[in-house]
């Protein structure tokens, strides 16, 4: 007999006003609390979540259904601009059971609607350090007491 996996997904947005939305999309007409926060059903798909060996910004898609809720989120969240998401991903086993939780954070660069999708575009919260970040030199004072080694040189 296979194991049985389930994916929930936790959407908790805060936007430049401080007004806090909480969504979830796997139990279906209930609320689900972690922690003191409860999170209300809505459907919608995460996606496009990418890594490079470069360090740029993952890109996020959040996609709802074109429905009064949604575009209400959007419109008052100024479209999306500098909101700041926390997107919990929870596995489930088949008695919906926590198994392994994930948590990622993202902040909103913008918004997109069609006839049948709302779409939030979100960028990783952690940029990665550029080639012209100041570097500094290892010393003893800076860092603390050090393994020598041929790969190592203390100054």
């Amino acid at each position: 007999m296979a194991a049985v996996i389930r994916v929930a997904q936790f959407f908790f947005l805060v936007d430049k006003n401080d007004n806090r939305y909480a969504f979830q999309n796997y139990f279906v007409n209930s609320n689900k609390k972690i922690g003191r926060r409860s999170y209300t059903f809505a459907p919608f798909r995460a996606e496009g979540t990418v890594s490079n060996l470069t360090g740029d910004n993952a890109l996020l898609q959040v996609l709802f259904p074109a429905e009064d809720f949604s575009i209400a989120l959007a419109e008052q969240a100024d479209g999306n601009r500098l909101t700041r998401l926390t997107l919990t991903t929870q596995w489930l086993n088949a008695n919906e059971e926590v198994v392994r939780s994930y948590e990622e954070r993202y902040v909103g660069i913008g918004a997109g609607i069609s006839d049948t999708t709302l779409e939030l575009r979100f960028r990783s919260a952690m940029d990665s350090v550029g080639a012209r970040f100041p570097g500094q030199t290892m010393t003893r004072r800076n860092v603390g007491p050090l393994p020598t080694s041929s790969q190592i040189s203390l100054q």
